[in-house]
């Protein structure tokens, strides 16, 4: 493993821009299978909203959009 030795504020620029980059796609309910805040890894509960990723098979957004017509 490579690692580079970067100036402190380009190091911490690049961490706050990952930092938003991936707090973006998990508003957007977006994972990455390594994720350690991956629904598979968190007993199946998105850790952004507290619901459970998915609902007899449904997607929770869509199961609550039947249920509640």
């Amino acid at each position: 493993m490579k690692t580079y030795d970067l100036p402190k504020r380009l190091a911490q620029q690049a961490m706050r821009e990952v930092d938003k980059v991936l707090r973006d796609q998990h508003a957007l309910g977006q994972f990455d299978n390594g994720d350690p805040n991956h629904p598979m890894y968190n007993a199946g509960i998105n850790y952004t909203t507290g619901l459970p990723f998915s609902i007899f098979g449904y997607e929770t957004s869509e199961f609550l959009g039947k249920q509640y017509k």
